[in-house]
């Protein structure tokens, strides 16, 4: 039987969580699992207050088509400073991923299926967007990564195999560490798909 593990941390550029604009949403629900890595614009208290506007609209709506959610939470957040989304849907008994994203949040699937995730130029609550879905298949131990610029976005995965082969926690922890910056807030989740 399919299952998952998943982890994720943050952690804000001035150390309280309470001025972080980064955001991991997880829900599991009817054998699929939604994932949404949101990087409001800047940081702070105001970019933490946003974040939390988006949490309340992803938990009422985290079950809607992903188009559908990431428009209505750029109508949620328009005329606030905004921010980047990259929000995924697993399918866990089928092994299919779906993704949308707008701005500069990373993705990647690591393991038989290499995959790296590709997302549409804009900010989410600022001008326009145009959202489309995308697919990827999972297999056995495949490792879905999304993070925030907070992270250093390109890094060579041979020269760090070691860290992406523990559980999910040891995973976050490890990329907070080796690749996190110190200029900006950042948020990781990592996500196992396990056969």
């Amino acid at each position: 039987m399919e299952k998952i593990e998943y982890a994720m941390i943050l952690r804000a550029l001035l150390w309280d969580v309470s001025e972080c604009g980064d955001l991991g949403y997880i829900r599991e629900y009817d054998n699929k699992c939604f994932v949404c890595l949101i990087d409001i614009l800047g940081h702070g208290k105001n970019a933490r207050s946003i974040a939390v506007e988006a949490e309340k609209y992803l938990e009422a709506n985290y079950q809607r088509n992903l188009v559908d959610i990431m428009n209505g939470l750029h109508k949620h957040l328009y005329g606030s400073r905004g921010g980047v989304v990259l929000m995924c849907r697993l399918d866990i008994p089928a092994g299919k991923l779906q993704y949308t994203g707008i701005g500069n949040v990373t993705g990647r699937v690591i393991g038989f299926n290499q995959h790296r995730m590709l997302s549409k130029d804009g900010i989410v609550g600022f001008g326009s967007i145009s959202p489309i879905i995308r697919e990827c298949d999972f297999s056995d131990h495949d490792l879905l990564i999304l993070y925030s610029d907070g992270i250093k976005e390109h890094f060579n995965l041979l020269e760090h195999l070691p860290l992406f082969t523990g559980d999910t926690e040891s995973i976050v922890s490890g990329v907070l560490k080796e690749f996190g910056k110190k200029t900006d807030d950042a948020c990781c989740i990592a996500l196992k798909y396990i056969k």
